[in-house]
């Protein structure tokens, strides 16, 4: 009896191993789509981290869904093929098609009715705000309409019916005209960075906003052009904050680069010097575009200011975070071994559990990939990255060198992404511990190169040095070299 239990358990075990999918896969309803709601989302072969990445989703940008498996969606790429995306990156929405008249009242300014329902169709009539209009069909996010003589096809967010979720974000918020606050601004034919652009508009020009779509918002130039802008590169004219309310930024260095775009390849536009003050206008990732006093406006890097900002606006830092912290090496792998025979393995230990108490006790949610001096292979620590959904990864080494001589900390990273927290840290480690900077230097290391998450790499000094491996072994160097870390995640959070 027992041999026919344990047969029949196994039977089911390998069912499930064989066809997981199968047992956990339904399919989507009619017409459901998702939107992608983080800057860049990856499309994977299957539903899970484990599964290659076959393609990239930007914000903002809808698919058609084909099947959902636990919390993942299968959705149609631009190329046909089908790929797996995170739900919990997406916005759901379901459009069903329904024929049932209901009546409708415009929330936009301006609403434009089109011949068909398509952003290129011609635009039939306009109608005003407020106007009552009867809804005799609703289709992938359109709106047939009509009122008195006019007859045509609307973007449904538009007409507020007390159902649809997006209604009127715009009008409802108050929001009639915006003010381009970018050098440059292009305006594009759909509400997507892969959106054609049909014009550009420069630094102050206003924009009569007709409606809203997940951050984007339809616009109207003074010429007739009509077309989407991404929000973040506009100031709303009704919600201007009095000067003293703005936050700004104080410069900590003479001749900082102030820059076109947020990058730190883009060309300079201008220079500042130490304790001059700028208004902030948005922050973009790790970069505030700032107000000159010309009034044009440029990029200036987090890391190279200090914020000043009005009550009630602080930012979080490391309260709430998630960091993964991973003491290089442990059990059977020593690392490199000092010239006075440190082994590597329990200096980064050390220095990772100092560093999970403070970071514990900023509010920090902290995970180390060991706690103890036992092997965790390469995969299972980017593993925990990837699972926990890291908002930083740090893993810390100490370096090794035929050459005695050669001493310092130097800081990886590998995806471009990834550099401005290189920087960042970088720079704090370098301002207490007095070592020599190495720099921050691209590196092919598994556990930065294979991670889904904010990552870096730290090797914090030379242990065959003889005179540093010694300074590394002092508390005072540990002291300082965690306080480092803990001050550049925190700026980094800022």
């Amino acid at each position: 009896m027992k041999k026919k239990i344990m047969a029949m358990a196994l039977f089911v075990m390998l069912i499930f191993l064989v066809a997981p999918a199968a047992l956990r896969t339904v399919s989507a309803k009619a017409n459901e789509t998702v939107t992608v709601t983080h800057e860049i989302v990856y499309i994977r072969s299957g539903p899970g981290l484990s599964y290659p990445i076959i393609g990239e989703a930007l914000q903002n940008e809808t698919f058609a869904v084909l099947q959902k498996d636990g919390d993942w969606r299968q959705i149609r790429m631009p190329s046909g093929d089908a790929g797996w995306i995170a739900g919990w990156l997406v916005e759901e929405s379901s459009n069903k098609t329904t024929q049932s008249a209901k009546m409708g009242v415009v929330t936009a300014d301006i609403l434009r009715v089109r011949e068909s329902p398509d952003l290129t169709a011609p635009v039939v009539s306009s109608l005003a705000k407020n106007i009552e209009v009867t809804v005799t069909e609703m289709h992938n996010g359109w709106a047939h309409i009509e009122s008195g003589s006019v007859s045509g096809w609307t973007s449904s967010q538009y007409v507020h019916t007390g159902k649809n979720k997006n209604t009127g974000e715009a009008a409802e918020g108050g929001l009639s005209a915006a003010i381009v606050a970018a050098s440059k601004l292009n305006i594009r034919k759909s509400p997507s960075l892969h959106g054609e652009t049909v014009a550009t508009a420069s630094y102050g020009t206003r924009l009569q906003i007709t409606g809203a779509d997940h951050g984007w918002y339809e616009v109207v130039l003074d010429n007739g052009t009509h077309g989407w802008v991404a929000g973040y590169y506009v100031e709303h004219e009704n919600q201007v904050e009095k000067a003293e309310n703005v936050e700004k930024v104080k410069l900590l260095y003479d001749h900082t680069n102030l820059r076109s775009q947020p990058l730190s390849s883009a060309p300079a536009v201008a220079r500042g010097n130490a304790g001059e003050s700028y208004p902030v206008i948005k922050q973009a990732g790790d970069w505030y575009e700032i107000r000159l006093n010309s009034g044009a406006t440029a990029y200036v890097a987090s890391w190279v200011v200090q914020t000043s900002r009005p009550a009630g606006k602080n930012r979080p830092g490391l309260k709430g975070k998630t960091i993964v912290i991973d003491p290089g090496h442990g059990g059977f792998d020593n690392g490199t071994t000092g010239a006075g025979g440190t082994l590597e393995k329990l200096v980064t230990l050390k220095t990772a559990n100092a560093l999970y108490k403070k970071l514990v006790n900023a509010g920090a949610k902290v995970i180390l990939t060991r706690d103890s001096d036992t092997y965790v292979s390469l995969p299972q620590r980017v593993a925990v990255s990837n699972a926990n959904h890291a908002d930083a990864f740090v893993s810390i080494h100490f370096d090794s060198s035929e050459d005695e001589s050669i001493s310092g900390h130097t800081t990886y990273y590998y995806h471009p992404r990834d550099f401005t927290l290189a920087s960042i840290v970088s720079k704090n480690i370098s301002r207490l511990i007095g070592t020599n900077d190495r720099g921050v230097k691209f590196g092919d290391f598994h556990v930065i190169r294979e991670n889904e998450q904010p990552a870096i790499l730290l090797e914090l000094g030379y242990l065959s040095n003889p005179k540093e491996e010694k300074l590394i072994l002092g508390k005072s160097f540990q002291t300082k070299a965690v306080t480092g870390i803990y001050d550049g995640l925190q700026q980094y959070f800022q």
